[in-house]
């Protein structure tokens, strides 16, 4: 895999943990709606939360796909 342009996860592959690892991402956490809604509730701090469709992941600068008809 040489980018990733936003992801979603496969249907049945999370067993509802509030905070993960997927496989196939390495080095990231990747965080339940609940865990969002308790960050923003207690004010934490020094995270950077992106929801998946935006999560850009792309170190040769290759762009985004081409979508081809």
């Amino acid at each position: 895999m040489e980018t990733i342009h936003g992801f979603a996860l496969e249907e049945g592959s999370w067993r509802g943990e509030d905070v993960f690892f997927a496989r196939g991402l390495p080095g990231s956490a990747v965080v339940s709606a609940r865990f969002v809604h308790f960050v923003e509730r207690h004010a934490l701090k020094n995270m950077l939360l992106i929801p998946t469709e935006d999560y850009i992941w792309d170190p040769l600068e290759l762009g985004p796909p081409r979508h081809t008809p």
